[in-house]
C-alpha cells in the first residue's frame, strides 16, 4: 500500500531572498539615483586612460571634476559661474562623440554607473568605444591670438601687442612634453608642433594636452566652443602619495 505524506515548507529560502535581495536592490537603486544627481550637477570621478596629459596626469590616475565652476546646470543657476581660464585642466565633450539614439541612450547612465564612468554605448565603425569625455588643458581663451612653434603656444591676449610664451602668461605650473623626431622631419609634416596664427572668436577656447606628441586636441579639431567644456578638473586623489590639487 502506498502512503502519501504532506510536504511542508518552512519558507526559509523565500524569506532569505526577501530579506537579502530586496534590501540590496533598494540600496542599489538609491545609490544609482544619488549617482545621477551627483554627476549631473556637482562632481564626477574619472580614471585617466591615456598619456595625453603626461606629466601632470598618468594612466591609472583618478581625478575629480566639478561642474560648479563653469556650469549653469543647477536649477537655481541662471548663467555660468565664470568662464574657463588659461591653464585650467577641464573636462570636455569629445568632438568625435555623438549621442546615441533611443533606446541605447537610455542605458548610457546605467553603463557609466556600473563601469565607474569608463563604459559607453557609443562605438565607431570598427566597434571601438568612443570616449564621451576628454581631459585637456585650456591654453587660450576668447579674444586671444596664438601661434604654435616647436610645441609651445605663443599667446597675444586681446588688447595687447606682443606674443608671450604660454608658461610666461599662464600662472599655473605645468610641464610640456615634446617628442623627438628622426632627422629630416620637417615642420610642414603632421605632428610637427607648429601652427599658423589663429585668433579665437567669442566663446572659443584653444585646448591642448600637456604631452604634445601624443594628444588629440585643438591642433587637430580646432577651437572648442564653451558649451563643450563641462567641468574643471581640480583634484587628483589617486595614487594617494601623489594626490593634490591640480
Amino acid at each position: 500500500m502506498y502512503q502519501t505524506f504532506e510536504r511542508y515548507s518552512t519558507g526559509l529560502s523565500s524569506r532569505l531572498g526577501k530579506a537579502l535581495i530586496l534590501p540590496l536592490l533598494k540600496i542599489l537603486l538609491l545609490t544609482f539615483i544619488l549617482y545621477l544627481l551627483l554627476t549631473g550637477f556637482f562632481l564626477n570621478s574619472f580614471r585617466i586612460d591615456s598619456y595625453s596629459m603626461r606629466t601632470a596626469l598618468q594612466p591609472g590616475d583618478r581625478v575629480l571634476a566639478t561642474k560648479l565652476t563653469y556650469s549653469s546646470r543647477l536649477p537655481f543657476a541662471a548663467s555660468r559661474t565664470r568662464p574657463p581660464r588659461r591653464g585650467e585642466i577641464v573636462l570636455m565633450l569629445s568632438p568625435f562623440h555623438t549621442p546615441s539614439r533611443f533606446p541605447l541612450s537610455a542605458f548610457e547612465p546605467l553603463i557609466r554607473f556600473v563601469t565607474l564612468q569608463r563604459g559607453s554605448v557609443a562605438r565607431d565603425l570598427t566597434g571601438r568605444r568612443i570616449p564621451k569625455y576628454l581631459i585637456k588643458r585650456v591654453i587660450a581663451v576668447p579674444g586671444d591670438t596664438l601661434r604654435l612653434e616647436n610645441y609651445t603656444a605663443y599667446i597675444r591676449p586681446a588688447g595687447e601687442s606682443d606674443f608671450r610664451p604660454e608658461q610666461e602668461l599662464i600662472e599655473v605650473d605645468y610641464t610640456v612634453a615634446t617628442p623627438g623626431f628622426v632627422a629630416g622631419w620637417q615642420e610642414s609634416f603632421p605632428l610637427s608642433g607648429s601652427a599658423e596664427v589663429l585668433t579665437l572668436g567669442e566663446n572659443e577656447y584653444f585646448i591642448l594636452g600637456d604631452n604634445r606628441g601624443a594628444s588629440s586636441d585643438s591642433r587637430s579639431w580646432g577651437p572648442v566652443e564653451g558649451e563643450r567644456i563641462l567641468a574643471r578638473v581640480f583634484l587628483k586623489y589617486w595614487p594617494l602619495r601623489e594626490s593634490g590639487r591640480l
